[in-house]
């Protein structure tokens, strides 16, 4: 329970005792931030000191694919979706530096002020990297969800206000100042009026304020798809600002927010400042889009700040910064590496599965053996990339105080699937449990427990993870158009057959709970350990010829494709 409700609620007083300062633990983190900061951004440049490729060939180091154009390290850290201010370099330097300020101010403040101080920093980040018109939309958004979801009279008529002037300027904010001010006025008069006569009379109606809770809280998922099917009809593309954009990738977090909410976790009486906590800290900045549930909703942010000594959250947080700064640095090497080394034992394999499946679709013949290292290796790589950014991610939650549980923990490890979706994303394994799988089993009651765990697990792996964790992404990445939901909805069989593994590997584990014995233990069953690993890890990195197709692709040759795998050719 600790990872679906964060934990028991943290007393003042506890947060108090974990608030004792080490010293050095601050130099750790600001010394392995510097190093982020030569590794990833152009800072030897001003601070006259040697490119890292330059260093790395003076010690007689010469590794391929690691270093760019610029001979410092690639990295997949970055700030998604900019305004195009700075270079990917400089927008690295100045989330680097805003950790470190937002590290400095929350282990030295007094615990009333630290969730201040980390809300504070992280707004000025988002109004330097993405303007101020993109921060302010995302605020007024979330202010209209948060009036919708704790209404009442006292402030919330100047919230309203507020969160119009926020949109209204925000929008004309690149034809000058006064004319920003001119209509962010109008939008704030416009905005209180419309929360005090019309939203607050709705919200007093039941059927009415659950039907605006939840068009609040779904607007991400009612915009794209009504924007995608006005566009198959006929009508244009839309485009979302920035700040719009921003907010709706919150979308499975304010969902989370909502369960909270609905399960009375949330008191009514919340502050602004402390709700817009849950969507806006520093481990929020970088790739907005990778790890999208990290933090979860409001009682797991709330009961895992300083719910530990902040110094042992400081450990495990440098602790992950080093594991993804390995995985950042290698993990294209070592891909590439494989790849070389396989063909060089006349074992073909393509570096992607996307090439793999276009190579395959335009008439190429390809063996078992090359279905299946190529998918394997594939997720492998996905998997130590993936793992860097959300190290990163977690490890910034950690060193600003919250017991964060890490997003990505070996899953190379898992021996069936219902371990694999634990460890290789927990954050978001949660959202689809709650969003879904829960509300799926308990709405059963009369029905036998296995059939239960089956149609929840599609429930929530399927269906949930289908429509919720990717189907509004294709839209975004995209754009808002017909095209892409035709481009997602061929990849269908990669979700249904994710959860129907996972549902056979839950049937089967009820089956097997009596054994006591735990994986990974040191006795003869231990070859079958590694092989039960690399049957779960193959299965799903097989199943990915679905997802990754190629754009010429059909339904029926990835099957076959699928199928090669399995040494069936068709």
């Amino acid at each position: 329970m600790s990872g679906l409700l964060g934990g028991a609620p943290v007393t003042p007083e506890e947060q108090r005792r974990n608030n004792g300062h080490r010293h050095g633990w601050v130099l750790a983190v600001l010394g392995v931030l510097f190093v982020y900061l030569y590794c990833f951004t152009h800072i030897d440049r001003r601070l006259g000191l040697p490119a890292p490729q330059d260093l790395a060939e003076r010690m007689g180091i010469r590794v391929d694919h690691v270093f760019d154009s610029d001979r410092n390290v690639d990295s997949e850290i970055h700030v998604s979706y900019n305004a195009e201010t700075y270079s990917n370099d400089d927008e690295r330097m100045v989330l680097f530096l805003g950790v470190g300020v937002a590290f400095v101010l929350v282990y030295y403040l007094p615990v009333a002020w630290k969730r201040q101080a980390l809300l504070a920093v992280t707004v000025v980040l988002a109004v330097v990297l993405y303007g101020w018109a993109g921060i302010a939309l995302f605020v007024a958004a979330h202010m209209g969800v948060y009036l919708i979801l704790h209404p009442g009279l006292g402030p919330r008529p100047g919230y309203a206000a507020l969160a119009g002037f926020l949109a209204g300027s925000a929008m004309v904010s690149k034809s000058g100042g006064m004319l920003a001010v001119m209509y962010g006025t109008l939008w704030a008069a416009m905005g209180a009026a419309f929360y005090r006569f019309v939203v607050l009379p709705g919200l007093g109606v039941p059927r009415l304020a659950s039907v605006l809770r939840v068009v609040a809280v779904q607007s991400a998922m009612i915009v794209v798809f009504a924007g995608a099917i006005l566009n198959g009809l006929g009508g244009g593309e839309w485009s979302l600002p920035l700040g719009v954009m921003l907010f709706f990738w919150n979308w499975e977090r304010l969902m989370m927010y909502h369960i909270d909410h609905q399960d009375g976790l949330v008191p009514e009486d919340i502050p602004l400042d402390r709700y817009l906590g849950v969507f806006l800290s520093p481990g929020t900045i970088p790739n907005w889009n990778w790890g999208v549930t990290i933090g979860q909703g409001y009682a797991y942010v709330e009961n895992n700040f300083l719910a530990e000594d902040k110094n042992h959250l400081i450990r495990k947080g440098l602790q992950l910064y080093g594991v993804a700064l390995v995985y950042i640095v290698f993990g294209d090497w070592g891909h590439e590496w494989l790849v070389k080394f396989l063909r060089s034992q006349d074992l073909y394999v393509f570096h992607r599965v996307k090439n793999l499946s276009r190579y395959f679709a335009n008439g190429g013949e390809v063996s078992t053996p090359t279905v299946l290292l190529t998918t394997f290796i594939d997720v492998f790589r996905w998997m130590v990339l993936w793992g860097g950014v959300v190290h990163f991610k977690v490890g910034t939650w950690l060193v600003c105080g919250y017991k964060c549980d890490p997003y990505f923990n070996r899953p190379w490890m898992a021996t069936n699937l219902v371990t694999l979706w634990s460890r290789f994303t927990f954050h978001y394994r949660e959202f689809l449990v709650r969003a879904f799988y829960y509300p799926a089993f308990f709405a059963m009651p009369k029905v036998a427990r296995s059939v239960r765990i089956v149609l929840s697990t599609l429930a929530a792996a399927t269906f949930g993870n289908f429509v919720w964790g990717h189907m509004s992404e294709a839209f975004f990445y995209k754009r808002i158009r017909f095209e892409s939901l035709l481009d997602i909805l061929p990849t269908w069989p990669y979700f249904v057959l994710i959860g129907v593994g996972i549902s056979v590997s839950e049937l089967w584990l009820l089956r097997k709970k009596r054994l006591r014995r735990k994986p990974w233990t040191l006795d003869k069953w231990l070859p079958l350990d590694v092989l039960a690993a690399y049957g779960t890890l193959q299965f799903y990195g097989l199943i990915h010829v679905f997802f990754y197709r190629h754009d010429g692709g059909s339904t029926w040759n990835d099957t076959r494709l699928f199928l090669i795998g399995f040494g069936i050719h068709l």
